[in-house]
C-alpha cells in the first residue's frame, strides 16, 4: 500500500510528542539515526521500516491505492480546466489586448 503523502510529518510530530529525540528514536527502531533523519525530511522509508515506524508510534503511514482516487472522481460536479483549455484562454485573451 502507499504512504500518506504527509508520512514525514506525521512521524516527525508523533516522535516528538512522545518526547523523544531522534537518537532516542532510531535506538528504539534499532536503526541509525541518519536513517531517522532522511525519513523526517521526506525519504521513503523502506516497508520494513515503515511497519515498525506504524508499530512503535501507534500511527497509521499507509492508505489504500485506490480510496484517494476514488474519492477525486466522485467529488468533481465539473470538468477542471486543462493545459490546453488554459493555452486557449491565454492566446484568446492575447487577440484583444494589442
Amino acid at each position: 500500500m502507499p504512504l500518506v503523502s504527509d508520512f514525514h510529518v506525521i512521524i516527525r510530530n508523533e516522535r516528538i510528542s512522545m518526547g523523544w529525540t531522534q537518537k532516542e528514536m532510531a535506538m528504539k527502531l534499532n536503526e541509525r539515526q541518519n536513517i531517522l533523519q532522511r525519513i523526517e525530511n521526506g525519504s521513503r522509508p523502506t516497508d520494513e521500516l515503515v511497519v515498525k515506524l506504524e508499530r512503535i508510534l501507534n500511527i497509521t503511514l499507509q492508505e489504500e491505492a485506490g480510496a484517494n482516487y476514488e474519492q477525486q472522481l466522485s467529488t468533481s460536479g465539473g470538468r477542471e480546466m486543462t493545459i490546453a483549455d488554459a493555452l486557449e484562454d491565454f492566446l484568446t485573451k492575447g487577440d484583444g489586448d494589442d
